[in-house]
Protein backbone atom coordinates (compact mmCIF):
# COMPACT_ATOMS: atom_id res chain seq x y z
CA UNK A 1 0.00 0.00 0.00
CA UNK A 2 1.33 3.44 -0.97
CA UNK A 3 1.32 5.42 2.28
CA UNK A 4 1.98 8.67 0.41
CA UNK A 5 -1.55 8.61 -1.05
CA UNK A 6 -3.96 10.55 1.11
CA UNK A 7 -6.69 8.52 2.77
CA UNK A 8 -10.40 9.35 2.75
CA UNK A 9 -11.05 10.65 6.30
CA UNK A 10 -14.75 9.70 6.25
CA UNK A 11 -16.11 9.77 9.79
CA UNK A 12 -12.81 11.10 11.19
CA UNK A 13 -13.46 14.21 13.28
CA UNK A 14 -10.25 14.32 15.32
CA UNK A 15 -7.63 16.55 13.66
CA UNK A 16 -4.60 14.71 15.06
CA UNK A 17 -6.04 11.37 13.97
CA UNK A 18 -6.70 12.74 10.51
CA UNK A 19 -3.16 14.08 10.14
CA UNK A 20 -1.65 10.82 11.38
CA UNK A 21 -3.78 8.90 8.87
CA UNK A 22 -2.61 11.27 6.11
CA UNK A 23 -6.24 12.17 5.47
CA UNK A 24 -7.31 14.43 2.63
CA UNK A 25 -7.89 17.88 4.13
CA UNK A 26 -9.22 21.11 2.68
CA UNK A 27 -7.34 23.81 4.56
CA UNK A 28 -9.85 26.03 6.34
CA UNK A 29 -7.46 27.31 9.01
CA UNK A 30 -7.85 30.79 7.49
CA UNK A 31 -11.02 30.95 9.56
CA UNK A 32 -9.21 30.78 12.89
CA UNK A 33 -8.40 34.54 13.16
CA UNK A 34 -11.97 35.37 12.16
CA UNK A 35 -13.40 33.17 14.90
CA UNK A 36 -10.89 34.64 17.33
CA UNK A 37 -12.33 38.13 16.83
CA UNK A 38 -15.17 37.57 19.33
CA UNK A 39 -14.90 35.80 22.71
CA UNK A 40 -18.31 34.06 22.80
CA UNK A 41 -19.68 32.65 19.58
CA UNK A 42 -22.29 30.34 18.11
CA UNK A 43 -21.45 28.67 14.79
CA UNK A 44 -24.23 26.67 13.13
CA UNK A 45 -24.22 24.30 10.20
CA UNK A 46 -26.53 21.43 9.13
CA UNK A 47 -26.03 17.87 10.30
CA UNK A 48 -22.81 16.09 9.24
CA UNK A 49 -21.18 19.25 7.91
CA UNK A 50 -17.72 19.04 9.50
CA UNK A 51 -18.39 21.02 12.68
CA UNK A 52 -16.70 18.47 14.95
CA UNK A 53 -13.50 18.58 12.89
CA UNK A 54 -13.54 22.38 13.09
CA UNK A 55 -13.70 22.26 16.90
CA UNK A 56 -10.95 19.67 16.98
CA UNK A 57 -8.69 21.96 14.92
CA UNK A 58 -9.38 24.83 17.32
CA UNK A 59 -8.70 22.58 20.30
CA UNK A 60 -5.22 21.61 19.12
CA UNK A 61 -4.43 25.11 17.95
CA UNK A 62 -5.26 26.86 21.24
CA UNK A 63 -4.34 24.08 23.71
CA UNK A 64 -1.19 24.96 25.65
CA UNK A 65 -0.31 21.26 25.79
CA UNK A 66 0.15 21.14 22.01
CA UNK A 67 2.44 24.15 21.58
CA UNK A 68 5.42 21.93 20.85
CA UNK A 69 3.50 19.98 18.18
CA UNK A 70 2.39 23.02 16.20
CA UNK A 71 4.77 22.42 13.29
CA UNK A 72 3.90 18.73 13.17
CA UNK A 73 0.12 19.23 13.22
CA UNK A 74 -0.28 22.45 11.26
CA UNK A 75 2.66 22.35 8.86
CA UNK A 76 1.54 23.21 5.34
CA UNK A 77 -1.63 25.00 6.46
CA UNK A 78 -2.52 28.66 6.17
CA UNK A 79 -2.43 29.25 9.92
CA UNK A 80 1.07 27.77 10.18
CA UNK A 81 2.40 30.69 8.15
CA UNK A 82 0.29 33.34 9.90
CA UNK A 83 -0.36 32.22 13.51
CA UNK A 84 -2.20 34.49 15.94
CA UNK A 85 -0.89 35.65 19.30
CA UNK A 86 -3.49 33.51 21.11
CA UNK A 87 -2.03 30.26 19.77
CA UNK A 88 -1.32 27.76 22.54
CA UNK A 89 -2.45 30.06 25.35
CA UNK A 90 -5.47 28.25 26.78
CA UNK A 91 -6.60 25.36 28.91
CA UNK A 92 -9.26 23.82 26.66
CA UNK A 93 -12.40 22.19 28.05
CA UNK A 94 -14.00 20.27 25.18
CA UNK A 95 -17.60 19.12 25.70
CA UNK A 96 -19.41 16.91 23.19
CA UNK A 97 -23.17 16.85 23.76
CA UNK A 98 -23.82 14.38 20.95
CA UNK A 99 -22.87 11.76 23.55
CA UNK A 100 -25.78 12.72 25.83
CA UNK A 101 -28.40 9.99 25.46
CA UNK A 102 -31.70 9.17 27.11
CA UNK A 103 -35.41 9.03 26.37
CA UNK A 104 -36.62 11.32 29.19
CA UNK A 105 -35.43 14.52 30.84
CA UNK A 106 -34.34 12.54 33.88
CA UNK A 107 -32.21 10.15 31.81
CA UNK A 108 -30.77 13.02 29.78
CA UNK A 109 -29.88 14.95 32.92
CA UNK A 110 -28.02 11.94 34.32
CA UNK A 111 -26.15 11.40 31.06
CA UNK A 112 -25.47 15.12 30.70
CA UNK A 113 -23.90 15.24 34.16
CA UNK A 114 -21.89 12.10 33.41
CA UNK A 115 -20.63 13.53 30.09
CA UNK A 116 -19.62 16.82 31.68
CA UNK A 117 -17.94 15.11 34.65
CA UNK A 118 -15.89 12.86 32.36
CA UNK A 119 -14.81 15.91 30.36
CA UNK A 120 -13.76 18.02 33.34
CA UNK A 121 -11.95 15.10 34.98
CA UNK A 122 -10.04 14.55 31.75
CA UNK A 123 -9.35 18.29 31.73
CA UNK A 124 -7.98 18.10 35.26
CA UNK A 125 -5.70 15.25 34.24
CA UNK A 126 -4.51 16.95 31.06
CA UNK A 127 -3.45 20.08 32.95
CA UNK A 128 -2.26 18.56 36.22
CA UNK A 129 1.06 20.37 35.89
CA UNK A 130 -0.68 23.74 35.39
CA UNK A 131 -3.48 23.55 37.97
CA UNK A 132 -2.18 23.94 41.55
CA UNK A 133 -2.22 20.71 43.55
CA UNK A 134 -4.56 22.07 46.24
CA UNK A 135 -7.04 23.10 43.54
CA UNK A 136 -6.79 19.64 42.01
CA UNK A 137 -7.52 18.05 45.35
CA UNK A 138 -10.49 20.32 46.00
CA UNK A 139 -11.91 19.61 42.54
CA UNK A 140 -11.62 15.86 43.08
CA UNK A 141 -13.81 16.14 46.19
CA UNK A 142 -16.74 17.63 44.26
CA UNK A 143 -19.61 15.38 43.27
CA UNK A 144 -21.11 17.48 40.45
CA UNK A 145 -19.77 19.10 37.32
CA UNK A 146 -21.06 22.50 38.43
CA UNK A 147 -19.25 22.28 41.77
CA UNK A 148 -16.04 21.12 40.10
CA UNK A 149 -16.14 23.93 37.54
CA UNK A 150 -16.92 26.45 40.29
CA UNK A 151 -13.94 25.23 42.28
CA UNK A 152 -11.66 25.42 39.26
CA UNK A 153 -12.63 28.88 38.07
CA UNK A 154 -12.82 30.55 41.46
CA UNK A 155 -9.34 29.32 42.35
CA UNK A 156 -7.74 30.02 38.98
CA UNK A 157 -8.95 33.60 39.18
CA UNK A 158 -6.71 34.22 42.19
CA UNK A 159 -3.92 31.62 41.92
CA UNK A 160 -3.09 31.64 38.22
CA UNK A 161 -3.17 33.73 35.08
CA UNK A 162 -4.29 30.69 33.10
CA UNK A 163 -7.54 31.12 31.20
CA UNK A 164 -10.02 28.62 29.80
CA UNK A 165 -11.44 28.14 26.31
CA UNK A 166 -14.65 26.06 26.28
CA UNK A 167 -15.61 24.26 23.07
CA UNK A 168 -19.10 22.76 22.96
CA UNK A 169 -19.85 20.39 20.10
CA UNK A 170 -23.47 19.66 19.04
CA UNK A 171 -24.81 21.88 21.82
CA UNK A 172 -28.44 21.31 20.77
CA UNK A 173 -28.22 17.63 19.82
CA UNK A 174 -30.02 16.14 22.80
CA UNK A 175 -32.49 19.01 23.21
CA UNK A 176 -33.59 18.54 19.59
CA UNK A 177 -33.84 14.81 20.19
CA UNK A 178 -35.98 15.40 23.28
CA UNK A 179 -38.29 17.65 21.28
CA UNK A 180 -38.66 14.92 18.65
CA UNK A 181 -39.19 12.09 21.12
CA UNK A 182 -41.12 13.63 23.99
CA UNK A 183 -42.65 16.78 22.49
CA UNK A 184 -42.86 20.46 23.34
CA UNK A 185 -43.78 20.13 27.02
CA UNK A 186 -40.65 18.12 27.85
CA UNK A 187 -38.50 20.38 25.69
CA UNK A 188 -39.72 23.50 27.47
CA UNK A 189 -39.12 21.89 30.84
CA UNK A 190 -35.51 21.35 29.76
CA UNK A 191 -34.90 24.87 28.47
CA UNK A 192 -37.07 27.06 30.69
CA UNK A 193 -37.58 27.70 34.38
CA UNK A 194 -35.16 25.66 36.48
CA UNK A 195 -34.29 23.18 33.72
CA UNK A 196 -30.76 21.79 34.09
CA UNK A 197 -29.75 22.93 30.60
CA UNK A 198 -30.69 26.52 31.31
CA UNK A 199 -28.81 26.28 34.59
CA UNK A 200 -25.73 25.05 32.73
CA UNK A 201 -25.57 28.12 30.50
CA UNK A 202 -26.15 30.42 33.46
CA UNK A 203 -23.13 28.75 35.08
CA UNK A 204 -20.93 29.49 32.05
CA UNK A 205 -22.01 33.11 31.96
CA UNK A 206 -21.19 33.57 35.63
CA UNK A 207 -17.61 32.34 35.12
CA UNK A 208 -16.58 34.73 32.34
CA UNK A 209 -13.54 36.14 34.18
CA UNK A 210 -11.67 32.87 33.83
CA UNK A 211 -13.58 31.41 30.89
CA UNK A 212 -12.35 33.88 28.30
CA UNK A 213 -13.63 32.12 25.19
CA UNK A 214 -16.59 29.92 24.36
CA UNK A 215 -17.51 28.51 20.96
CA UNK A 216 -20.64 26.45 20.49
CA UNK A 217 -21.52 24.49 17.39
CA UNK A 218 -24.90 23.04 16.59
CA UNK A 219 -27.67 22.97 14.05
CA UNK A 220 -30.04 25.80 14.99
CA UNK A 221 -30.21 28.81 17.33
CA UNK A 222 -33.55 27.71 18.76
CA UNK A 223 -32.31 25.97 21.91
CA UNK A 224 -29.92 28.79 22.76
CA UNK A 225 -32.72 31.30 22.34
CA UNK A 226 -34.93 29.23 24.61
CA UNK A 227 -32.28 29.41 27.36
CA UNK A 228 -31.33 33.00 26.48
CA UNK A 229 -32.09 34.51 29.86
CA UNK A 230 -29.46 32.15 31.24
CA UNK A 231 -26.84 32.74 28.56
CA UNK A 232 -27.26 35.70 26.22
CA UNK A 233 -23.71 36.70 25.29
CA UNK A 234 -22.96 34.38 22.36
CA UNK A 235 -22.80 36.08 18.98
CA UNK A 236 -24.32 34.02 16.17
CA UNK A 237 -21.67 34.24 13.44
CA UNK A 238 -23.22 31.56 11.24
CA UNK A 239 -24.22 33.98 8.46
CA UNK A 240 -21.01 36.03 8.56
CA UNK A 241 -20.00 36.36 4.88
CA UNK A 242 -16.33 35.88 5.79
CA UNK A 243 -17.17 32.45 7.20
CA UNK A 244 -19.53 31.36 4.42
CA UNK A 245 -17.22 28.59 3.17
CA UNK A 246 -15.55 27.67 6.46
CA UNK A 247 -17.08 24.19 6.45
CA UNK A 248 -17.69 22.48 3.14
CA UNK A 249 -16.12 22.10 -0.30
CA UNK A 250 -16.40 24.82 -2.95
CA UNK A 251 -16.69 23.84 -6.62
CA UNK A 252 -12.92 24.21 -7.27
CA UNK A 253 -12.22 22.08 -4.19
CA UNK A 254 -14.60 19.36 -5.42
CA UNK A 255 -12.72 19.32 -8.72
CA UNK A 256 -9.39 19.18 -6.89
CA UNK A 257 -10.28 16.15 -4.76
CA UNK A 258 -11.69 14.26 -7.76
CA UNK A 259 -8.62 15.07 -9.86
CA UNK A 260 -6.28 14.08 -7.04
CA UNK A 261 -7.72 10.57 -6.55
CA UNK A 262 -8.07 10.06 -10.31
CA UNK A 263 -4.42 11.01 -10.80
CA UNK A 264 -3.18 8.54 -8.16
CA UNK A 265 -5.36 5.81 -9.70
CA UNK A 266 -7.81 5.43 -6.82
CA UNK A 267 -10.86 6.98 -8.49
CA UNK A 268 -11.77 5.32 -11.79
CA UNK A 269 -15.30 6.60 -12.65
CA UNK A 270 -15.66 9.63 -14.94
CA UNK A 271 -14.74 12.79 -12.96
CA UNK A 272 -17.11 15.08 -14.86
CA UNK A 273 -20.02 12.76 -14.17
CA UNK A 274 -18.93 12.47 -10.53
CA UNK A 275 -18.88 16.25 -10.23
CA UNK A 276 -22.39 16.40 -11.66
CA UNK A 277 -23.71 13.81 -9.20
CA UNK A 278 -22.03 15.46 -6.22
CA UNK A 279 -23.33 18.93 -7.05
CA UNK A 280 -26.83 17.66 -7.88
CA UNK A 281 -27.18 15.76 -4.59
CA UNK A 282 -24.96 17.35 -1.92
CA UNK A 283 -24.15 20.90 -3.01
CA UNK A 284 -25.53 24.44 -3.38
CA UNK A 285 -25.58 25.47 0.28
CA UNK A 286 -25.32 29.22 0.65
CA UNK A 287 -24.95 30.43 4.23
CA UNK A 288 -24.77 34.22 3.88
CA UNK A 289 -27.03 36.75 2.19
CA UNK A 290 -23.93 38.90 1.60
CA UNK A 291 -21.81 36.23 -0.09
CA UNK A 292 -22.98 34.18 -3.06
CA UNK A 293 -20.44 31.37 -2.66
CA UNK A 294 -21.92 27.89 -2.36
CA UNK A 295 -20.49 24.83 -0.63
CA UNK A 296 -21.00 21.08 -0.69
CA UNK A 297 -21.60 18.91 2.37
CA UNK A 298 -18.07 17.58 3.08
CA UNK A 299 -19.03 14.40 4.93
CA UNK A 300 -21.43 13.26 2.20
CA UNK A 301 -18.83 14.06 -0.46
CA UNK A 302 -16.19 11.95 1.31
CA UNK A 303 -18.69 9.13 1.75
CA UNK A 304 -19.45 9.25 -1.97
CA UNK A 305 -15.74 9.06 -2.83
CA UNK A 306 -15.16 6.16 -0.45
CA UNK A 307 -18.10 4.27 -1.96
CA UNK A 308 -16.96 4.87 -5.54
CA UNK A 309 -13.37 3.88 -4.78
CA UNK A 310 -14.51 0.64 -3.12
CA UNK A 311 -16.99 -0.44 -5.81
CA UNK A 312 -15.39 1.20 -8.90
CA UNK A 313 -18.77 2.64 -9.93
CA UNK A 314 -21.30 5.27 -8.86
CA UNK A 315 -23.78 4.36 -6.11
CA UNK A 316 -27.30 3.67 -7.35
CA UNK A 317 -28.75 5.25 -4.21
CA UNK A 318 -27.29 8.67 -3.35
CA UNK A 319 -29.25 8.97 -0.08
CA UNK A 320 -27.26 8.65 3.15
CA UNK A 321 -29.53 6.49 5.32
CA UNK A 322 -27.98 7.67 8.60
CA UNK A 323 -28.73 11.24 7.63
CA UNK A 324 -32.26 10.28 6.52
CA UNK A 325 -32.83 8.87 10.01
CA UNK A 326 -31.62 12.12 11.59
CA UNK A 327 -33.96 14.21 9.48
CA UNK A 328 -36.96 11.98 10.00
CA UNK A 329 -36.80 12.87 13.69
CA UNK A 330 -38.22 16.23 12.63
CA UNK A 331 -41.47 14.70 11.34
CA UNK A 332 -43.23 15.54 14.62
CA UNK A 333 -43.17 19.26 13.94
CA UNK A 334 -45.64 19.08 11.04
CA UNK A 335 -48.44 17.51 13.10
CA UNK A 336 -50.45 18.76 16.07
CA UNK A 337 -52.68 16.35 17.98
CA UNK A 338 -52.53 13.90 15.10
CA UNK A 339 -53.46 16.49 12.48
CA UNK A 340 -51.36 18.25 9.88
CA UNK A 341 -50.66 21.84 10.87
CA UNK A 342 -49.70 25.09 9.18
CA UNK A 343 -46.05 24.04 8.97
CA UNK A 344 -47.10 21.18 6.70
CA UNK A 345 -48.91 23.68 4.49
CA UNK A 346 -45.69 25.73 4.33
CA UNK A 347 -43.85 22.62 3.11
CA UNK A 348 -46.45 22.11 0.40
CA UNK A 349 -45.98 25.70 -0.74
CA UNK A 350 -42.22 25.18 -0.86
CA UNK A 351 -42.50 22.00 -2.93
CA UNK A 352 -44.98 23.33 -5.45
CA UNK A 353 -43.34 26.74 -5.94
CA UNK A 354 -39.74 25.54 -5.79
CA UNK A 355 -38.90 28.41 -3.43
CA UNK A 356 -40.46 30.66 -0.79
CA UNK A 357 -40.11 34.34 -0.10
CA UNK A 358 -39.24 34.94 3.52
CA UNK A 359 -37.13 36.77 6.05
CA UNK A 360 -34.41 34.61 7.55
CA UNK A 361 -34.81 34.67 11.35
CA UNK A 362 -31.51 34.55 13.20
CA UNK A 363 -33.08 33.85 16.59
CA UNK A 364 -36.37 32.16 17.50
CA UNK A 365 -37.91 29.98 20.19
CA UNK A 366 -39.66 26.64 19.91
CA UNK A 367 -43.05 28.12 20.71
CA UNK A 368 -42.79 30.42 17.66
CA UNK A 369 -42.45 27.52 15.19
CA UNK A 370 -46.14 27.97 14.39
CA UNK A 371 -45.07 31.07 12.46
CA UNK A 372 -44.04 30.27 8.88
CA UNK A 373 -40.90 32.44 9.02
CA UNK A 374 -39.63 30.64 12.15
CA UNK A 375 -40.38 27.19 10.75
CA UNK A 376 -38.77 27.93 7.39
CA UNK A 377 -35.77 29.46 9.17
CA UNK A 378 -35.45 26.19 11.12
CA UNK A 379 -35.42 24.34 7.79
CA UNK A 380 -32.62 26.66 6.66
CA UNK A 381 -30.49 25.80 9.67
CA UNK A 382 -31.13 22.11 9.08
CA UNK A 383 -30.01 22.54 5.47
CA UNK A 384 -33.38 21.65 3.94
CA UNK A 385 -33.62 25.07 2.31
CA UNK A 386 -30.86 27.51 1.48
CA UNK A 387 -30.45 31.12 0.44
CA UNK A 388 -31.40 31.71 -3.17
CA UNK A 389 -31.77 34.86 -5.23
CA UNK A 390 -33.10 38.18 -4.05
CA UNK A 391 -36.22 39.23 -5.93
CA UNK A 392 -37.46 42.83 -5.64
CA UNK A 393 -35.70 43.22 -2.32
CA UNK A 394 -37.12 40.00 -0.91
CA UNK A 395 -35.10 36.90 -0.10
CA UNK A 396 -35.92 33.65 -1.89
CA UNK A 397 -35.24 30.40 -0.07
CA UNK A 398 -34.99 27.23 -2.16
CA UNK A 399 -34.34 23.51 -1.79
CA UNK A 400 -30.55 23.22 -2.32
CA UNK A 401 -30.19 19.78 -3.86
CA UNK A 402 -31.79 16.48 -4.74
CA UNK A 403 -31.00 14.91 -1.35
CA UNK A 404 -32.90 17.59 0.52
CA UNK A 405 -35.71 17.36 -2.04
CA UNK A 406 -35.94 13.67 -1.19
CA UNK A 407 -35.99 14.37 2.54
CA UNK A 408 -38.77 16.95 2.15
CA UNK A 409 -40.73 14.43 0.06
CA UNK A 410 -40.21 11.99 2.96
CA UNK A 411 -41.59 14.64 5.31
CA UNK A 412 -44.72 14.95 3.21
CA UNK A 413 -45.22 11.19 2.86
CA UNK A 414 -44.63 10.63 6.58
CA UNK A 415 -47.16 13.36 7.32
CA UNK A 416 -49.76 11.62 5.18
CA UNK A 417 -49.10 8.33 6.95
CA UNK A 418 -49.12 9.82 10.44
CA UNK A 419 -52.08 12.20 10.19
CA UNK A 420 -54.17 10.73 7.37
CA UNK A 421 -53.62 7.05 8.19
CA UNK A 422 -52.92 6.30 4.53
CA UNK A 423 -50.88 3.40 3.19
CA UNK A 424 -48.52 5.15 0.75
CA UNK A 425 -47.62 1.82 -0.96
CA UNK A 426 -44.03 2.94 -1.50
CA UNK A 427 -42.71 -0.33 -2.94
CA UNK A 428 -45.57 -0.68 -5.40
CA UNK A 429 -45.15 2.90 -6.55
CA UNK A 430 -41.39 2.45 -6.94
CA UNK A 431 -41.97 -0.62 -9.12
CA UNK A 432 -44.42 1.20 -11.37
CA UNK A 433 -42.06 4.18 -11.68
CA UNK A 434 -39.40 1.69 -12.77
CA UNK A 435 -41.79 0.49 -15.47
CA UNK A 436 -42.25 4.08 -16.59
CA UNK A 437 -38.48 4.60 -16.78
CA UNK A 438 -37.76 1.52 -18.86
CA UNK A 439 -40.93 0.76 -20.83
CA UNK A 440 -42.68 4.14 -20.96
CA UNK A 441 -45.78 2.70 -19.28
CA UNK A 442 -46.70 5.82 -17.32
CA UNK A 443 -50.39 5.27 -16.57
CA UNK A 444 -50.09 2.69 -13.73
CA UNK A 445 -47.71 4.94 -11.78
CA UNK A 446 -49.79 8.08 -12.25
CA UNK A 447 -53.09 6.35 -11.43
CA UNK A 448 -51.68 4.64 -8.32
CA UNK A 449 -50.24 7.96 -7.10
CA UNK A 450 -53.59 9.65 -7.79
CA UNK A 451 -55.42 6.94 -5.83
CA UNK A 452 -53.21 7.42 -2.78
CA UNK A 453 -53.52 11.19 -3.20
CA UNK A 454 -57.33 10.93 -3.16
CA UNK A 455 -57.26 8.90 0.07
CA UNK A 456 -54.93 11.45 1.65
CA UNK A 457 -56.68 14.66 0.68
CA UNK A 458 -60.20 13.40 1.32
CA UNK A 459 -59.54 13.40 5.09
CA UNK A 460 -57.79 16.79 5.20
CA UNK A 461 -58.89 20.34 5.74
CA UNK A 462 -57.42 21.97 2.65
CA UNK A 463 -56.36 25.61 2.69
CA UNK A 464 -55.12 25.40 -0.88
CA UNK A 465 -56.30 22.33 -2.75
CA UNK A 466 -54.18 23.02 -5.81
CA UNK A 467 -50.93 23.23 -3.82
CA UNK A 468 -51.88 20.12 -1.86
CA UNK A 469 -52.50 18.13 -5.05
CA UNK A 470 -49.28 19.26 -6.72
CA UNK A 471 -47.06 18.66 -3.69
CA UNK A 472 -48.62 15.27 -2.91
CA UNK A 473 -48.20 14.12 -6.50
CA UNK A 474 -44.57 15.31 -6.52
CA UNK A 475 -43.79 13.51 -3.24
CA UNK A 476 -45.43 10.29 -4.38
CA UNK A 477 -43.55 10.25 -7.68
CA UNK A 478 -40.27 10.72 -5.75
CA UNK A 479 -40.38 7.19 -4.35
CA UNK A 480 -38.43 5.55 -7.18
CA UNK A 481 -34.68 5.65 -7.85
CA UNK A 482 -34.62 6.17 -11.61
CA UNK A 483 -35.82 9.78 -11.66
CA UNK A 484 -34.74 13.02 -10.05
CA UNK A 485 -38.04 14.78 -9.38
CA UNK A 486 -38.36 18.55 -9.47
CA UNK A 487 -41.22 21.03 -9.39
CA UNK A 488 -41.25 24.32 -11.26
CA UNK A 489 -38.49 23.01 -13.51
CA UNK A 490 -37.15 25.73 -15.79
CA UNK A 491 -37.69 24.62 -19.39
CA UNK A 492 -37.85 26.77 -22.52
CA UNK A 493 -39.53 30.04 -21.62
CA UNK A 494 -41.48 28.69 -18.67
CA UNK A 495 -41.54 26.35 -15.71
CA UNK A 496 -42.89 22.83 -15.91
CA UNK A 497 -45.12 21.88 -12.97
CA UNK A 498 -43.33 18.57 -12.49
CA UNK A 499 -40.35 16.93 -14.15
CA UNK A 500 -39.10 13.36 -13.90
CA UNK A 501 -35.50 13.78 -14.98
CA UNK A 502 -33.67 10.57 -15.92
CA UNK A 503 -30.72 9.76 -13.66
CA UNK A 504 -28.74 8.97 -16.78
CA UNK A 505 -25.33 8.85 -15.07
CA UNK A 506 -26.39 6.20 -12.57
CA UNK A 507 -28.83 4.40 -14.87
CA UNK A 508 -27.31 4.78 -18.37
CA UNK A 509 -29.84 2.37 -19.90
CA UNK A 510 -32.89 4.37 -18.80
CA UNK A 511 -35.29 4.86 -21.69
CA UNK A 512 -37.85 7.49 -20.68
CA UNK A 513 -38.25 10.84 -18.94
CA UNK A 514 -41.37 12.93 -18.33
CA UNK A 515 -42.67 16.47 -18.09
CA UNK A 516 -46.02 16.78 -16.35
CA UNK A 517 -48.39 19.73 -16.46
CA UNK A 518 -50.88 19.61 -13.58
CA UNK A 519 -54.26 21.31 -13.94
CA UNK A 520 -56.66 21.73 -11.04
CA UNK A 521 -60.35 22.47 -10.75
CA UNK A 522 -62.01 23.15 -7.42
CA UNK A 523 -64.72 20.79 -6.31
CA UNK A 524 -67.23 23.60 -6.67
CA UNK A 525 -66.38 24.22 -10.32
CA UNK A 526 -68.73 22.62 -12.85
CA UNK A 527 -67.35 20.31 -15.52
CA UNK A 528 -68.11 20.43 -19.21
CA UNK A 529 -66.65 19.14 -22.46
CA UNK A 530 -65.46 22.65 -23.15
CA UNK A 531 -63.54 22.71 -19.86
CA UNK A 532 -61.65 19.54 -20.79
CA UNK A 533 -60.84 20.89 -24.27
CA UNK A 534 -59.59 24.18 -22.85
CA UNK A 535 -57.39 22.54 -20.23
CA UNK A 536 -55.88 20.14 -22.74
CA UNK A 537 -55.12 22.98 -25.15
CA UNK A 538 -53.38 24.95 -22.37
CA UNK A 539 -51.36 21.94 -21.30
CA UNK A 540 -50.38 21.08 -24.88
CA UNK A 541 -49.15 24.61 -25.56
CA UNK A 542 -47.08 24.69 -22.39
CA UNK A 543 -45.58 21.21 -22.83
CA UNK A 544 -44.64 21.86 -26.44
CA UNK A 545 -42.84 25.02 -25.36
CA UNK A 546 -40.97 23.17 -22.61
CA UNK A 547 -39.94 20.35 -24.97
CA UNK A 548 -38.22 22.85 -27.29
CA UNK A 549 -35.59 23.54 -24.62
CA UNK A 550 -32.28 22.49 -26.21
CA UNK A 551 -30.60 22.42 -22.80
CA UNK A 552 -33.14 19.83 -21.70
CA UNK A 553 -32.38 17.77 -24.78
CA UNK A 554 -28.68 17.74 -23.93
CA UNK A 555 -28.82 17.14 -20.18
CA UNK A 556 -31.53 14.46 -20.42
CA UNK A 557 -29.97 12.77 -23.51
CA UNK A 558 -33.26 13.08 -25.38
CA UNK A 559 -33.85 11.66 -28.81
CA UNK A 560 -33.07 12.08 -31.68
CA UNK A 561 -29.41 12.61 -30.63
CA UNK A 562 -29.73 10.76 -27.34
CA UNK A 563 -31.38 7.55 -26.15
CA UNK A 564 -34.19 8.88 -23.90
CA UNK A 565 -37.77 9.40 -25.06
CA UNK A 566 -39.61 12.35 -23.52
CA UNK A 567 -43.16 11.72 -22.33
CA UNK A 568 -45.35 14.81 -21.98
CA UNK A 569 -48.36 14.38 -19.72
CA UNK A 570 -51.37 16.54 -18.91
CA UNK A 571 -52.88 15.54 -15.56
CA UNK A 572 -56.15 17.16 -14.45
CA UNK A 573 -57.70 16.95 -10.98
CA UNK A 574 -61.21 17.92 -9.90
CA UNK A 575 -60.69 18.47 -6.20
CA UNK A 576 -58.79 15.41 -4.99
CA UNK A 577 -60.21 13.27 -7.82
CA UNK A 578 -58.12 12.49 -10.91
CA UNK A 579 -60.31 13.66 -13.78
CA UNK A 580 -58.06 12.45 -16.57
CA UNK A 581 -54.40 11.99 -17.54
CA UNK A 582 -53.37 12.10 -21.19
CA UNK A 583 -50.13 12.00 -23.09
CA UNK A 584 -49.66 15.03 -25.33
Amino acid sequence: MDTSIKTIPYGVSDFVNMRELNGYYVDNTWGIPLLEALPYQLFLRPRRFGKSLLLSILHYYYDINYVDRFDELFGGTWIHETPTQARGRYLVLHLDFSKVGGETIEEMQQNFEKTCKIAINAFRGAYKELIPADVQEEMAKQTTFQAELDTLTSNLEFSSKRRIYILIDEYDNFSNRLLAQAGSVAYRELCHGTGFFKTFFALLKAQNKVIQRILLTGVSPMTLDDVTSGFNIAENVSQDPQLATLCGFTHPQIREVLDYYAKVGKFTPNCDQAFQLITDWYDHYRFSEDDDKQVCNPVLLLGFLRNCMATKHFPRDMVDENLRTDYRKLRHIVTTNGRLNGKFNALEQLVTNGSVTMKLIRSFQEETLTRPESFLSLLFYYGMVTIGEENKGKLQMKIPNQLMWQFIADFLLDGYKDACNVDIRINELADKLGDLAYSGDWRPAVELAAGVLKQTLSVRDLLDGEKAVQSALAALLSTGNAFAVQTEHRAGFGFADLSLAPRIITFPDIQYAALIEVKYLRKTEKLSDNTKTTLLAEARKQLERYAEDHGLEETWHLKPKGTVTLIRLAVVFHGEELLFAEEI
